[in-house]
């Protein structure tokens, strides 16, 4: 299964924030600032889900043997035990049949991406772009990926510098400091 037909969602998302960022190009500067904050990350994750996607399809593209799993399990044991086994295998229907999605796990879901999206966007609106956005992709990385606390870290550092590198070298933003941020920098003086 290639990449294109297993998560078909991912180009669509692709093409929606290329259209974007291409059509707010043609803005003033201040115009075409937020399609360029929401666009240009959003262009970055979907290239690199595609990627994901891609490699995950060659690894178990890779690893389809055409016999059946009965098959490599006498094989295996017959190399072990170094005299030939067979299995019979019983035709017989599960009792019990398990949901793969069962009910409220979808829902749940939801709910920790809204989650995640309002923590961004009131972290941005508040604290500003450059102290949320680390933050945001070190606890992401954390709780969700399941990375390491160092390798958050190293990855937190290293896309949050590249995207600030981005934003502040290339396009020439001034990114939204927040509104705290704002006030506590005026305090200080």
């Amino acid at each position: 299964m290639s990449a294109v037909t297993k998560n078909p969602m991912t180009f669509v998302m692709l093409a929606i924030f290329v259209v974007m960022v291409a059509i707010a190009s043609t803005y003033p500067a201040g115009a075409r600032f937020m399609p360029f904050v929401v666009g240009i990350p959003a262009i970055i994750l979907c290239l690199l889900q595609i990627l994901l996607d891609m490699r995950a399809s060659k690894e178990t593209a890779g690893s389809k043997d055409s016999r059946s799993e009965m098959e490599i399990a006498q094989e295996r044991m017959s190399q072990m035990t170094g005299r030939q086994m067979t299995f019979e295998a019983a035709n017989l229907a599960p009792a019990i049949t398990v949901s793969e999605n069962p009910t409220g796990v979808a829902e749940s879901r939801e709910f920790i991406i809204w989650i995640y999206v309002l923590a961004l966007v009131a972290g941005i609106l508040f604290f500003g772009y450059t102290a949320t956005i680390p933050v945001f992709i070190l606890l992401f990385l954390r709780w969700e990926a399941k990375c390491s606390w160092l390798k958050a870290a190293l990855y937190s550092g290293i896309g949050s510098s590249a995207l600030l590198f981005i934003f502040n070298y290339v396009l020439k933003f001034q990114l939204h400091m927040g509104f705290i941020t704002e006030r506590v920098m005026d305090f200080l003086g």
